[in-house]
């Protein structure tokens, strides 16, 4: 198990860091291929349940969606009138609410319409919407890069020191019913880890911010990140599968891989934002 996951990390890790700092397309293409393959394994597993759901038709509303939100929120939206940059991602969702709705009436099984359309809605939200912040995270002003970076590295140093606390010291189960492996002993060292990675970035390369505001936000990242973690892994049990997917060795699917980040990221921008405009 651990091989498969070293091998994973060591060939992925440079590549997300490269395209991190690259920015640009490259970063666009990369969060956009995560937000639809995420998506696509939370269809799989509203299937695994035997839910009904339009995974093609919440897969296209949620890439427009993710791209709405990068070509209105990021500097690739300039040469747009402020007037229709202000209007067009809520007069986007007043027309697919309406778009989807009028689908349900052509459906097969029209008994299932509210649920179906409510799990595409809370897919998109839960996971387009969450993901997308990373395009205005990159974009942020000064030091958009230094921010991103700093999201992931406490984000990685907390599930690195979670992963190996918790099969150094695991004792005590942090929910025996939602994830069985993970520990209150793996919880705190994973947050101290973070806390680590938070202050050495800090010192390393973050000027904008003072070390109160960096801890605060480092806190913020670990709590809510791990709450994060804890409620897609409710889902996957829910469904009573162990994986969202298989496509990276030892870790799971995108959404598995990426589920720290998807309650965190927003949270993460918008304190950035006030911090910043204090």
């Amino acid at each position: 198990m651990l091989l498969p996951r070293f091998l994973t990390a060591v060939f992925g890790l440079p590549l997300i860091l490269f395209t991190i700092w690259w920015g640009q397309i490259p970063f666009l293409v990369m969060v956009f291929g995560i937000v639809l393959l995420a998506l696509y394994e939370y269809y799989n597993l509203a299937e695994c349940a035997s839910l009904p759901v339009f995974k093609s038709v919440g897969l296209v509303c949620g890439g427009i969606f993710s791209l709405g939100i990068c070509f209105l929120g990021t500097s690739l939206a300039e040469e747009w009138g402020s007037p229709i940059r202000s209007v067009f991602l809520p007069l986007f969702l007043a027309f697919t609410l309406a778009l989807f709705s009028f689908f349900n009436f052509f459906s097969r099984k029209k008994e299932n319409a509210f649920i179906a359309l409510s799990l595409m809605w809370f897919g998109n939200f839960y996971v387009a919407w969450t993901l997308s912040h990373l395009y205005l995270l990159r974009e942020m002003k000064p030091e958009g890069l230094y921010y991103t970076y700093f999201l992931f590295f406490v984000i990685w140093a907390l599930d690195i020191g979670a992963y190996l606390g918790g099969i150094r010291f695991g004792r005590r189960r942090l929910s025996e019913y939602i994830s069985p492996k993970k520990t209150w002993e793996g919880a705190v060292v994973g947050s101290v880890t973070a806390l680590g990675a938070a202050t050495l970035c800090k010192v390393s390369f973050s000027n904008f911010l003072n070390l109160t505001q960096t801890l605060i936000l480092a806190t913020v990242i670990i709590l809510v990140a791990q709450v994060s973690d804890l409620s897609e892994s409710l889902f996957k049990r829910n469904v009573g599968v162990k994986d969202s997917g298989n496509l990276l060795p030892g870790h799971g699917g995108i959404l598995d891989r990426f589920d720290s980040f998807l309650l965190t990221t927003p949270l993460y921008y918008y304190l950035l934002v006030f911090f910043l405009n204090k």
